[in-house]
């Protein structure tokens, strides 16, 4: 079962990565929400046979249209995880409803931290998507991992199974991203670039490459129980004042700052002259 990733551009060492990304994540989400630093293991397995009993969440990245990898462990195990986390947060007599939301908060969580493993991985933007309670995995997953948590006052033992269609995508991206592509440099094109070449295209190709720009007002880091609390009305203090100008990024590469403005309804950003 393991052996069939050999076909993909970085083979096994790609679902190595991505597992430990998601066994990593997953005991800092704990950590956060619990206070509690817990253990967990994991290895590959050659068996694609599921035990009874087990429930799955599908985990979906924006790269694909269906569940890019699938977290399976007793139905009893969710129960005790979600109870155990919300606990922690003072609910004490949790109902179902509670228990799975719980759950899937704690999966979409770390389906995130994988995104964004995969987004340093491939210099391209990944998110998490859902993660939603899901059937058995694809007769034809690809690799499958067996992990086991000690979260204290529980014990899971789990396993996570790989999409094929997954990691092809993946695949597609194996190749590191040119100079053009990684943007480590905006340039300005000179206006008459009629014959000029860049990374073996025309400077009439480069001026029409699609970029993601964000607007970034300000960031603040919470555990994911203060997460919890927020409601209609929670206000959250960012790092910094109303009056410092906002950051423009490229691929995660500071551009320029500038003034947040309103344009015919719509935020607008005035670029601000560079700082000597």
């Amino acid at each position: 079962m393991t052996g069939r990733t050999e076909n993909y551009i970085g083979g096994p060492a790609i679902t190595n990565q991505i597992m430990a990304s998601w066994t990593e994540a997953l005991v800092k989400v704990l950590e956060s929400m619990t206070s509690h630093r817990s253990k967990i293991e994991s290895r590959a397995s050659a068996s694609p046979e599921w035990e009874e009993g087990t429930a799955w969440w599908g985990q979906r990245l924006s790269i694909l249209d269906k569940p890019s990898f699938w977290i399976g462990a007793p139905a009893k195990s969710w129960t005790e995880l979600g109870r155990l986390t919300l606990a922690a947060l003072g609910v004490e007599e949790p109902a179902d409803s509670e228990i799975e939301t719980t759950c899937r908060d704690v999966m979409a969580q770390t389906t995130a931290v994988v995104a964004s493993h995969l987004t340093g991985q491939f210099g391209r933007e990944i998110t998490g998507g859902d993660s939603l309670p899901a059937d058995r995995p694809d007769d034809f997953a690809a690799p499958v991992f067996k992990w086991s948590l000690d979260a204290g006052p529980i014990s899971i033992d789990g396993v996570v199974a790989f999409s094929e269609a997954f990691l092809r995508q993946c695949s597609s991206f194996g190749e590191p991203p040119t100079a053009v592509e990684s943007c480590t440099q905006v340039i300005s094109p000179p206006t008459d670039h009629a014959g000029l070449t860049m990374g073996g295209r025309s400077m009439d190709s480069v001026s029409r490459i699609d970029l993601p720009v964000k607007f970034v007002l300000g960031r603040t880091t919470l555990p994911l129980r203060d997460v919890f609390k927020l409601s209609v009305g929670s206000v959250i203090e960012l790092d910094r004042s109303a009056i410092e100008p906002a950051d423009v990024l490229i691929h995660g590469r500071l551009l320029a700052r500038g003034q947040v403005v309103v344009v015919d309804g719509n935020y607008g950003l005035k670029i601000l002259p560079q700082q000597q």
